[in-house]
């Protein structure tokens, strides 16, 4: 008698909800840190025990969004699953923690100490061609904030 086979699972599409919190009310993505409430150790991803303390109480912190590019490697030869050429690297946040992430950018534009934004987007296909969502980041365009003179250096009519 043959034997029946089982449909297989669909394969995930969004990866790691431990590591990045989606807002339902449509805030901003972030990436989830861990402070551990016995000696205040922040960690990401979450470290468990404490590597401080060895307890296990954690409360989710909400990291920050803007880092630097603290390095960053272009990839043209990559595993199956993901559209070459792509970038990784290495976020320093304000937290003082690093993250090892996909960056978006065409190879060669990004350098170091670029600032970055976090972004969800496809790190990858899954085992049924659907696209994986994740986070990553890519380079912050510089803005123009209220306090800086845009004007410096033009000369005035009176």
């Amino acid at each position: 008698m043959a034997e029946k086979k089982t449909a297989a699972k669909p394969d995930i599409t969004f990866f790691h909800p431990d590591l990045l919190e989606v807002p339902a009310n449509g805030g901003p993505p972030y990436l989830k840190g861990y402070r551990c409430r016995c000696c205040g150790q922040l960690d990401f991803p979450k470290l468990s025990p404490c590597p401080t303390c060895w307890r296990n109480e954690f409360d989710v912190v909400p990291l920050s969004r803007i880092g630097r590019l603290y390095s960053v490697s272009d990839i043209f030869v990559g595993q199956a699953g993901m559209v070459t050429p792509y970038s990784f690297g290495y976020i320093d946040l304000p937290e003082n923690l690093r993250v090892f992430a996909q960056v978006e950018g065409d190879p060669g534009t990004l350098k170091c100490d670029d600032e970055v934004e976090l972004i969800i987007g496809t790190i990858r296909l899954n085992r049924d061609g659907l696209p994986l969502l994740s986070y990553k980041f890519r380079k912050l365009e510089r803005r123009w904030t209220p306090d800086e003179n845009m004007f410096r250096g033009w000369h005035t009519v009176e």
